[in-house]
């Protein structure tokens, strides 16, 4: 999974909606336009690539308008089965529904605050809370909503979303995280804490050595580059990771990379 850039065109998204909106069934799309088979194509293509589900997400009507079809492949349903769709009653498999009731809840919150012109481009996240799929296979969800169009009350209609399984790059202690992002307003909410707060989830230090241990740099070398100690810098990742619930350094710029907090 890497970062949604190749589709931040919102306005390529809602057309696709629109199209879909009605007629989409998943490996169905005989009956598209060709233009519209290759854009299906291109996120089918992105979503192996990056192992991770897309889809576009009524809220209202609370459905799927289109999802790639290795949705079905994370949920657990074997290869094998012919005409899978989705159906309902597979929400069943989140065991706790505290962590995602207690997620739609922040993100209205968040979303009332902010004037109609700050919700453009509006994206949450959340990390790390459990599911048990159609196989038994225990995993760790990693969900993105770009929010695209929105109700009368200002919460989110529209959506396109990427869900993987994150489960190799976290901590085997439990927790999950949340991230609320638009324009120049950032939060974030901690199980550690259960508290929404005015602030990013990784602080600007933090964001710039990861950013530099990304480049290549070894620990040495980042903190002769930014002028302080060998524990300086250490700590920081050490700060991030436990706050991510990130496995290790490796993992901590994966997480990292997914909602492009290099960009903040």
């Amino acid at each position: 999974m890497t970062e949604t850039d190749q589709f931040d065109n919102t306005r390529f998204l809602i057309g696709l909606a629109e199209q879909l909106q009605d007629h989409w069934q998943a490996g169905q799309n005989s009956r598209h336009t060709p233009d519209l088979q290759a854009q299906i194509a291109l996120l089918e293509q992105m979503a192996e690539l990056n192992k991770c589900v897309y889809s576009l997400f009524d809220f209202e009507k609370h459905r799927y308008i289109f999802h790639t079809r290795n949705l079905f492949s994370l949920i657990g349903l074997p290869p094998t089965q012919t005409n899978a769709h989705w159906d309902s009653s597979y929400v069943k498999l989140i065991e706790d529904w505290k962590p995602i009731e207690r997620y739609l809840t922040l993100r209205k919150q968040v979303l009332a605050g902010l004037p109609p012109e700050k919700r453009v481009g509006f994206q949450s996240t959340t990390c790390g809370a459990h599911v048990v799929n159609l196989k038994g296979k225990r995993l760790r969800g990693y969900y993105q909503a770009r929010a695209l169009t929105f109700d009368k009350s200002g919460d989110v209609k529209l959506s396109f979303d990427s869900v993987s399984d994150v489960k190799e790059l976290m901590v085997n202690e439990p927790g999950h995280w949340m991230r609320f992002a638009a324009a120049d307003k950032v939060y974030h909410w901690h199980s550690q804490t259960e508290q929404l707060v005015a602030k990013d989830i990784l602080s600007p230090r933090e964001i710039e050595f990861i950013n530099l241990w990304k480049s290549g740099l070894s620990l040495p070398e980042i903190a002769e580059q930014v002028c302080v100690s060998n524990y300086t810098v250490k700590n920081q990742l050490a700060n991030a990771r436990k706050r991510m619930l990130a496995r290790d350094n490796t993992s901590l710029v994966r997480l990292f990379s997914f909602f492009g907090l290099s960009d903040y």
